[in-house]
């Protein structure tokens, strides 16, 4: 080994770590509906976890099935977050309403 890091570019990822950061605190500038304002911050959150995934944690290096142990708790989070969505926002989802 070397000791070099095989094409990583550790200032270039935390740097777009800050401005990702920046973006996200800079939109509640614009005065945007707060669903639209939640969902870009949302997005924007994701893809900084994404970056700090694969960057920092190594993931980009490792098997499908490490991949997977990660992906399906998302999913799952993802899930549950949707279907609590009416109760925490006190919205009224038609297609959620029980029938019975």
């Amino acid at each position: 080994m070397d000791g070099k890091t095989s094409g990583v570019n550790h200032g270039a990822i935390f740097s777009s770590l800050v401005v990702l950061a920046l973006v996200s605190v800079g939109l509640t500038l614009l005065h945007l509906s707060p669903a639209v304002n939640n969902l870009a911050i949302f997005a924007i959150a994701f893809v900084m976890a994404g970056l700090v995934v694969a960057q920092y944690m190594g993931l980009r290096l490792e098997g499908a099935m490490v991949i997977w142990i990660v992906a399906v708790p998302v999913i799952l989070f993802a899930i549950i977050v949707v279907a609590m969505m009416p109760d925490i926002a006190h919205v009224h989802v038609p297609f959620l309403e029980h029938k019975g």
